[in-house]
């Protein structure tokens, strides 16, 4: 039977409507005719034929009534609820609904009518019917599965928009873990929507610590995207857990710092209790104070970092903002603080990074000489090779291409020394190189790679040569 249904439902998917409700109509046993119609008059009304799904559907629910175990009965009849909803047929589904909630109050088992209430009552708030939902929550028995649909339906509300009944239902709800956690969800929701100052309030009432402290994280959070730095402050202060206080404080000063507010993003980051985070703040303070062009007060504040690896990366920022700036000499003398730095960064591969990316900015900037020095003080292979793969596509694109192709030659990784070598057989190409061109893209080991630079000469051959034509 599981095939025959498989089969009808596929035929309905595929617009087959009258062969689906021929095969449907051979169909015995009450359930699976029910089944087979609802998925019929569902792919109906998919395909915009709102008049027949309607009747498909009527006659789904007549074969529902025919069930005559109530619980199958009651579970047939919130299915095509479900569906009927879904299409858009609202009233029909509230009755449906209805019908199916008598049925599962017909349920002689006690916990299997709960379940069936349950079940009734979550797809009731899913489709927005309240006051429905709120009706087959109050006639479940069990006080752990009435608090659960409660919760369910509050977040339902809650996501509607609907706070204030949300906030009364979930005062309604008898078990405190399903209260503090549908409170949770009202407080975000309401962070979500902007209505910052209620979503603190139902934040206050989480009587769950872990709860409430990730109740107000969002609400900070939110706050302070939305420049509301004051409220975010309040509830940042209010969460317990250090971690997650130390989280959000960071997460404040970088909005603040974003917003141009350095003051209050300097006061917000002295507040962070951990180190770690502390370090990303002040990082991240700097890095704005140096693109608003503060170098002075950005070289300040960057000495307070005291991660290591955090203070480079901090410092290499300032160097690429002065050099955007025009500031070059004082630029060379920031990359070489970063360096100077990133050589104290205890664990190895961590310094690597850090000197791999100094290396990789100072070649962006054209410094050249110093970009080598920081390359070869890079310990991890795969890490060197990937800076002086970058030094020697800086200089190819430079024009100077002996110094490049020099440094792509002690590139220890094949690939980014292929790579390499492939952007400096462009650039000389382009520069009229032809043959050199050729020869340094024949020296490249990725095959992939090679065609593809031997093709960009060929293209450049072919263009430079109907610009002479062009000149005769």
């Amino acid at each position: 039977m599981r095939r025959e249904l498989s089969d009808i439902i596929a035929m309905a998917k595929a617009g087959q409507f009258d062969l689906a409700l021929q095969a449907a109509q051979k169909i015995e046993r009450a359930w699976d005719l029910y089944w087979a119609l609802r998925e019929i008059a569902v792919a109906m009304a998919e395909a915009g034929q709102t008049e027949r799904a309607n009747k498909t559907f009527q006659l789904a629910l007549q074969v529902a009534q025919e069930i005559e175990d109530a619980k199958d009965r009651s579970l047939a009849l919130k299915g095509i609820a479900v569906a009927m909803a879904k299409a858009g047929q609202t009233e029909r589904a509230n009755k449906t609904f209805q019908l199916s909630l008598q049925a599962a109050q017909e349920i002689e088992d006690a916990k299997d009518r709960s379940l069936a209430l349950k079940g009734i009552a979550e797809a009731m708030a899913k489709a927005g019917q309240f006051d429905l939902a709120l009706q087959a929550a109050q006639e479940i028995e069990g006080a752990k599965d009435r608090s659960w649909v409660l919760k369910e339906i509050a977040e339902a509300m809650a996501k509607a928009g609907q706070f204030d009944l949300a906030l009364q239902i979930a005062q309604k709800i008898e078990d405190a873990w399903n209260r503090s956690l549908v409170l949770t969800d009202i407080a975000v929701a309401m962070a979500k929507a902007e209505q910052f100052d209620r979503a603190l309030q139902a934040a206050q009432e989480i009587e769950d610590a872990k709860f409430r402290s990730l109740a107000l994280k969002e609400i900070a959070e939110a706050t302070a995207k939305a420049g509301q730095f004051d409220l975010a402050l309040q509830a940042a202060q209010e969460i317990e857990g250090a971690k997650d206080r130390s989280w959000v404080l960071k997460e404040i000063a970088e909005a603040m710092a974003k917003a141009g507010q350095f003051d209050r993003a300097l006061q917000a980051a002295q507040e962070i209790e951990d180190a770690s985070d502390r370090s990303s703040a002040l990082a991240e303070i700097v890095e704005a104070m140096a693109k608003a062009g503060q170098f002075d007060r950005a070289l300040q504040v960057v000495q307070k970092i005291e991660a290591a690896s955090v203070h480079s990366w901090a410092l290499k920022g300032i160097a690429v903002a002065m050099v955007k700036a025009g500031q070059t000499e004082r630029a060379n003398k920031t990359f070489q603080l970063a360096l100077q730095v990133a050589q104290k960064i205890e664990r190895a591969w961590f310094r690597s990074l850090a000197l791999r990316d100094i290396a990789k900015a100072m070649a962006k900037a054209g410094q050249f000489d110093h970009a080598l020095q920081a390359a070869q003080k890079i310990e991890g292979a795969w890490d060197r090779s990937e800076a002086l793969a970058e030094i020697a596509k800086a200089m190819a694109k430079a024009g100077q291409l002996d110094l490049a192709l020099q440094v792509a030659q002690k590139i220890e990784d094949a690939w980014d020394r292929s790579e390499a070598l492939a952007e400096i057989a462009k650039a000389m190409a382009k520069a009229g190189q032809l043959d050199r061109a050729v020869k340094v893209a024949e020296t490249i080991d990725f095959p992939s790679v090679r065609l593809q630079a031997l093709a960009a000469i060929m293209a450049a051959k072919q263009k430079s040569g109907k610009e002479e034509e062009g000149k005769e």
